[in-house]
């Protein structure tokens, strides 16, 4: 029973995306050489988009997603809705003031929290938004269970390697085939800062954006090599801060290579057992023990079976129909018949 599920829905920062669009179709959202891309022309966009970059195992990789971004963020944002809803009917709402307490909490046990989630993109309003929905949830399965203190400090005690950072280290990579290896080699032998070598050669789509820098965007303070693909992991934990690694193939992508030039490394240790962090295990160990016996996926289920939820956009009110369909499909096949004497 790991207790490290404190993570925010991935699909928060288009979710809140869409929401700010939302607002004036016809705003400008970027501009390119003068031209620019509106926010009705990036919507339209994200309604037909299939396939995303995500981050696997420490690389950038292209992945086909189920329906489109748009219909999975208009799932994401009816669910919460109806945790929302879920919750008031409960009493277990967080209150504002409970949920900056728990972002505090969050940030004492993790002090880049707020940074990394702002680094992708969310509003502290955002961030409020979607810690509300994660904690209304926490405390609707966690309802009515008591955990003392002396559990959380065995369980600390039982599961000492959970409280341990990892070895981290900060990084910039370049990304090349074949035929740009060369290319990048021979402009590092003259001594070319690796950084710029990444921005000019590395076939990695952030390399501009990000200098070069590897993992950026989703870590603040250096990427934790547990992380990293066990190719990388191991040649990464052997070279020493100021030094460049070897080319590493990169795992599932034939034909392609990675080198690191590490600037800094941090060994991992134990974490200090501060107030926050227990109370985080000992809200993380009443989640935990209500999983056992409350569902709220089923009860999520049924509202969104019976909630009245219309969609007007063209491009998502056939998927959701259709979504709706099967829903109720699957409800009546699960049913289980009952004799007219209910026994």
């Amino acid at each position: 029973m790991k207790l490290n599920g404190y993570h925010l829905l991935a699909a928060a920062v288009l979710a809140t995306t869409l929401a700010g669009c939302g607002k004036n179709e016809n705003k400008g959202f970027a501009n390119v050489n003068g031209s620019p891309i509106t926010n009705s022309e990036l919507i339209e966009y994200l309604e037909t988009k299939q396939t995303i970059r995500a981050n696997v195992n420490g690389q950038v990789v292209n992945v086909n997603v189920q329906d489109t971004l748009a219909f999975q963020a208009l799932q994401d944002m009816v669910v919460r809705k109806l945790v929302i809803e879920m919750a008031k009917k409960e009493g277990v709402l967080p209150t504002m003031d409970e949920v900056n307490t728990h972002i505090k909490l969050l940030g004492d046990v993790t002090p880049a929290f707020v940074q990394n989630l702002q680094n992708r993109g969310l509003s502290m309003k955002g961030i409020r938004e979607q810690v509300q929905v994660d904690l209304a949830q926490q405390n609707l399965i966690a309802k009515g269970i008591t955990v003392t203190d002396a559990e959380v400090d065995e369980y600390i005690k039982v599961n000492k390697a959970e409280f341990q950072d990892p070895a981290k280290a900060e990084m910039f990579w370049i990304v090349a085939n074949a035929q740009s290896r060369p290319q990048a080699d021979a402009e590092l032998t003259k001594g070319t800062k690796f950084e710029d070598v990444a921005v000019k050669y590395s076939i990695d789509p952030e390399a501009k954006a990000t200098g070069g820098k590897f993992g950026s965007r989703q870590f603040v303070g250096g990427v934790p090599l547990t992380t990293l693909a066990p190719s990388f992991q191991s040649e990464v934990a052997k070279t020493a801060a100021g030094k460049t690694t070897a080319w590493v193939a990169i795992p599932n992508q034939q034909g392609m290579f990675a080198k690191f030039f590490v600037v800094k490394k941090t060994e991992a240790r134990d974490q200090e057992i501060t107030p926050a962090r227990k109370a985080l295990v000992k809200q993380g160990l009443a989640v935990a023990r209500g999983k056992q016996t409350k569902d709220i996926q089923d009860k999520l289920a049924t509202m969104l079976r019976e909630a009245k939820i219309t969609v007007e956009d063209d491009a998502l009110k056939g998927l959701w129909e259709k979504f709706d369909e099967n829903l109720k499909k699957q409800a009546a096949s699960t049913q289980v018949p009952t004799s007219p004497t209910g026994q």
